[in-house]
């Protein structure tokens, strides 16, 4: 039998090595073809698997975890006698209203000033620079800086409510005789720059962004349930801007977001209306409200489940988004918005977490669960008991 020549062996094994090396790209292919598919599939249900790994633990190596070591030196600010106390913030200063004084702090605990008042039940308002002490059922208010009383005024029927901005403008809704309640506005200095009688009692006070209005929520009786019309007031006019339809709440606040809308915070629900006073959404409470926040477009409401004894955060950032829920397994105690509006604090019975929009951690501050609340100035996180005011460092 002849024997096969080099020459007539070297194209099979060419011919072999070219279809071994084709496989192996059509391998190669198939395979980045495959990854492709996996990641494009994996983007776009992004937010399914953080949230399985939220869940799983696997983003807590980007929380930042606070001590929550108390403050020493001038903390705690004590509370003598166990009174009752309200707090408020001046921009970067504390105020601690109690049945005869009003005090003013820096945020190291500095004492820089004490003032005295006779009001019989007083209550505290703040915001920007500014407090407004005033007697729920009487007739005397007063306006209050760092420096000095800048006026105290007395009106001719009792005091119901009041509200202040951030320019120095003071609400006051008092009783009437001819009418269901008076709504009265005093400037910086002040001065009445309106006067409104109303046909319906008024719940709240808000005040639009430039100053040169406001937002009164008005309630009335409708077929044996509570409900709450929004009006839109210019201060230089006699007539409504607005009113809203009647919305089927109890509200508890109201407030001007950053982009001219308005949310209505109630007891049932909430509302976020357009700058005509449309209702752009409603949202209805799984359970009840403990308490609620907004700062610039954001609102966040703190929702307790009684059988469980647990909270639940309920986060909402406008119309065009839709809420984001964060349940706890434990008792939440108290929230706030921070003021740029991209966070939340919330306090439970070990810790305060700060939490973005979308429900994800940015930092925890471990407590005690002997506060009851709290309230943040800066980077400090000043915490509330019955007896004394405590503060920790904050870092986000």
């Amino acid at each position: 039998m002849a024997n096969h020549s080099q020459n007539e062996v070297a194209p099979d094994l060419y011919a072999e090595r070219r279809k071994q090396k084709r496989r192996q790209t059509l391998k190669r292919l198939f395979v980045f073809l495959l990854l492709s598919v996996l990641a494009l599939t994996a983007y776009a249900k992004r937010d399914a698997w953080l949230s399985v790994l939220r869940d799983l633990g696997m983003e807590r190596e980007t929380v930042r975890r606070n001590e929550g070591v108390l403050s020493d030196g001038n903390f705690p600010l004590s509370i003598f006698g166990n009174k009752e106390y309200q707090t408020g913030k001046m921009d970067d200063l504390l105020v601690l209203l109690c049945d005869s004084e009003c005090y003013f702090y820096t945020v190291d605990g500095t004492k820089l000033a004490t003032r005295q008042h006779t009001y019989g039940n007083a209550m505290l308002e703040t915001a920007g620079n500014y407090a407004l002490v005033y007697e729920t059922g009487g007739t005397g208010f007063r306006l209050e800086t760092e420096k000095q009383t800048v006026y105290e005024q007395t009106c001719s029927d009792s005091i119901l409510f009041g509200r202040l901005s951030e320019d120095g403008y003071a609400a006051l809704v008092t009783t009437s005789e001819t009418s269901a309640c008076k709504l009265l506005v005093y400037n910086a200095e002040g001065k009445q720059i309106y006067a409104r009688s109303c046909v319906e009692k008024l719940v709240d006070i808000g005040w639009n962004r430039d100053g040169s209005g406001c937002y009164a929520v008005s309630l009335r009786a409708h077929s044996g349930t509570l409900q709450s019309v929004v009006h839109a007031y210019d201060f230089s006019k006699t007539e409504d801007i607005w009113s809203s339809e009647p919305l089927d709440m109890l509200c508890i606040s109201v407030y001007n977001t950053e982009s001219g809308h308005v949310w209505v915070m109630g007891d049932t629900g909430c509302c976020y209306l357009d700058k005509g006073g449309a209702v752009l959404r409603t949202y209805t409470y799984p359970s009840d409200p403990i308490c609620m926040s907004t700062a610039k477009d954001t609102a966040a409401v703190l929702l307790y489940h009684e059988e469980k004894r647990t909270g639940t955060v309920m986060l909402l950032s406008g119309a065009e988004n839709e809420p984001v829920w964060v349940d706890y397994d434990q008792e939440v105690k108290w929230l706030e918005v921070n003021p740029d509006g991209m966070s939340v604090n919330v306090q439970t019975n070990a810790a305060i977490d700060q939490l973005r929009l979308d429900g994800s951690i940015v930092s925890t501050t471990a407590v005690s669960d002997s506060y009851h609340a709290f309230f943040r100035i800066d980077e400090y996180l000043f915490l509330m008991r019955y007896d004394r005011i405590d503060r920790v460092k904050f870092t986000e």
